[in-house]
């Protein structure tokens, strides 16, 4: 392998990497939290609903290149 291929190699890796290493961003919707890196997106959701008063929805998505993969945000009632 001569030393041009193998810069490239690096390169490559090292490009490869960075794309996989999230951001943190904090939504304005009641408390939720993005990682966003350029491959997926994992949202921690904690927002308030807009249909009931002091109702909010908790869990999870995840989304690999712009889809979907994994979603288990489900509505929570507040007790009175």
């Amino acid at each position: 392998m001569t030393m041009k291929k193998k810069w490239i190699v690096i390169v490559c890796v090292i490009v490869l990497v960075l794309m996989l290493i999230p951001i943190r961003v904090g939504l304005k919707d009641g408390g939720s939290v993005r990682y966003q890196a350029v491959l997926y997106n994992v949202t921690d959701v904690h927002r308030f609903r807009d249909d009931e008063v002091g109702a909010y929805e908790d869990g999870i998505t995840v989304e690999i290149l712009g889809f979907e993969v994994f979603n288990n945000v489900k509505p929570v009632p507040i007790e009175p």
